[in-house]
């Protein structure tokens, strides 16, 4: 065998071994992405094209299939840095070190900043990118819990996708992006409002606003103050009575170390009307 022949068998491996890579790269990480069609299309036509033909079209063919499996393989390595780290949420006042939420501030949260915080992050525009279809803004969660976490679920329904950003710690957005299963609930329970104006909706009243019907609420079935330390909230979208769409539940609790009792669970719709409230009592 010549070190001609041998020099061959080398570069085959070698392309070999990074067609491996980057189809594994497209599949399981670019997956449900024109991207991921696109890389594959092209390699597959690529390599049939590189194994009939000959001379300068073989040659152009060959390179071309290391070039699109370089580009698969680097843009799932960018992609990830940038959906790992994937901006912070809004800051609240007062900023506090390493925290993302606390009891002290969860009431001046603005869920429309929230969102926007998400849909400017250079994660976003690679989900978009990959992905180009509307997304609905499928649930938001804030739990000032320990140093306090922000979760945002959107859901794409051309690809049927969800796209999580969630931040804790004071750490940034850690987004991810996965196949729904089932149904999500803004599909079973829709509303002639858009989950945008629901948002509008919820900040133009004011958190404080919902927290102070949830007490009073609480008060007129109990009779007393509620004995709270801990709030949480959750926005989903659900049915109850004749309504249907949106909603925001406030979770009030008492935390007492690691050990957590809820006190009451108040349910309303973006126009500040209770749906219900359930006590511990």
């Amino acid at each position: 065998m010549t070190s001609t022949d041998k020099k061959e068998i080398s570069k085959s491996i070698i392309i070999g071994i990074l067609i491996a890579i980057g189809l594994f790269t497209s599949v399981v990480v670019l997956s449900n992405s024109w991207i991921e069609i696109l890389v594959l299309s092209v390699t597959v036509i690529g390599g049939l094209v590189w194994l009939v033909s000959r001379g300068t079209v073989r040659r152009i063919f060959k390179y071309l299939i290391v070039a699109v499996m370089i580009f698969a393989v680097s843009f799932t390595a960018v992609e990830g840095i940038v959906l790992w780290n994937a901006g912070y949420p809004p800051s609240f006042e007062p900023q506090q070190s390493g925290v993302t939420l606390s009891y002290s501030n969860i009431l001046n949260a603005s869920l429309t900043k929230i969102i926007q915080s998400v849909e400017n992050s250079p994660a976003f525009a690679f989900l978009v990118l990959e992905h180009p279809s509307k997304v609905v803004v499928e649930g938001i969660s804030l739990d000032p819990f320990g140093q306090g976490s922000i979760e945002v679920v959107l859901y794409q329904q051309t690809s049927n996708l969800a796209f999580r950003f969630a931040a804790s710690n004071g750490y940034p957005y850690h987004a991810s992006v996965s196949t729904w299963g089932g149904r999500p609930s803004s599909l079973i329970y829709p509303s002639q409002q858009t989950d945008t104006d629901s948002l509008k909706q919820i900040d133009s009243l004011g958190l404080n606003s919902f927290d102070k019907g949830a007490i009073e609420a609480y008060q007129n079935k109990t009779g007393t103050p509620p004995n709270i330390n801990t709030l949480s909230i959750s926005i989903q979208w659900e049915k109850y009575g004749s309504y249907q769409g949106m909603t925001m539940l406030l979770t009030g609790g008492y935390q007492s170390g690691n050990t957590g009792h809820g006190v009451f669970f108040a349910d309303f719709q973006p126009n500040g009307a209770l749906l219900y409230i359930n006590t511990a009592n």
